[in-house]
């Protein structure tokens, strides 16, 4: 019987509440480790803990700076460059940060600012199992075909800004791995709360959803309510976008394991991710 990974989007997505949910659902944080430490890159580590969001208990998913020890969703972002993508830390940093510092230059580097050429040769030269690298590339070229319509270039012209730092670069490579170990036949979304306001970024005030988070739900079942905010970041819409198979209420399951993804910000709902995972039985 088919085994099937059902989303709800109930309050929105991003890349750390997709890792959490599947971190919660069973699957193991040092095999996604090790995975991940096979880009050879420096100046991190991955945590994982239980916390909880409005009286439900989940599972916060976190890449930490090992100089501060600090979450790196709080170390001060770049700014300029080509173009710059509305990250999804906005979706729990809703304030622009003020201007870099050297901790934030040992996680990220001299090259925060990547096109995709840069995305595609850190992955080459990985250790990734190959249909976890052509994930990540898969995703990260999501993301630059909906930065390129929005801004009108080509897709090789646009530079990632803070969605190619190597934070937002571990954070995708978690998820395909997380979910590649997660071994379900298909995965299913519920209709995606988007959020509604305004997000202050690089590029200034902009509507929420962000243009590139829009672009890349094009087809998606989306909705907002009067909850303010960021609830799905770029990122998190990417994930959604390639990894499921369609988007369409709880299907009939045989349930047997339910795992939550939280976020960072405590909001009117519970900021989670919920994850679902049973074989597929008849009605």
């Amino acid at each position: 019987m088919k085994r099937i990974l059902y989303l709800d989007a109930f309050a929105g997505v991003s890349g750390d509440m997709f890792v959490g949910a599947l971190l919660d659902l069973g699957v193991d944080l040092e095999a996604v480790r090790q995975d991940v430490a096979s880009l050879n890159l420096e100046g991190f580590e991955l945590r994982a803990s239980k916390v909880t969001r409005q009286g439900i208990v989940g599972t916060k998913f976190d890449v930490m700076d090992r100089g501060t020890n600090r979450n790196v969703d709080e170390l001060p972002a770049h700014h300029g460059g080509h173009l710059e993508h509305y990250h999804e830390h906005y979706h729990e940093h809703e304030q622009q940060h003020p201007s870099h510092d050297d901790n934030h230059l040992k996680l990220h580097g001299p090259h925060a600012h990547r096109g995709l050429k840069e995305i595609r040769r850190i992955i080459g030269e990985s250790a990734l199992l190959p249909e976890v690298a052509a994930d990540t590339i898969a995703l990260f070229e999501i993301i630059g075909r909906a930065e390129a319509l929005v801004h009108g270039v080509g897709i090789e012209e646009v530079h990632f800004h803070e969605v190619g730092a190597l934070d937002t670069i571990i954070d995708i490579v978690a998820a395909a791995s997380a979910l590649r170990r997660l071994r379900v036949d298909e995965v299913v979304c519920s209709p995606v709360h988007v959020g509604s306001g305004t997000v202050r970024c690089a590029h200034g005030v902009l509507p929420v959803p962000a243009p590139a988070t829009l672009e890349i739900l094009k087809g998606v079942p989306i909705y907002a309510t009067e909850i303010r905010g960021e609830l799905t970041t770029p990122t998190g819409a990417a994930l959604l976008r390639h990894f499921c198979h369609r988007f369409a209420p709880l299907p009939p399951l045989m349930v047997e394991a339910i795992g939550y993804g939280a976020g960072t910000k405590e909001r009117e709902i519970p900021n989670l991710l919920r994850a679902t995972v049973g074989t597929e039985c008849e009605r």
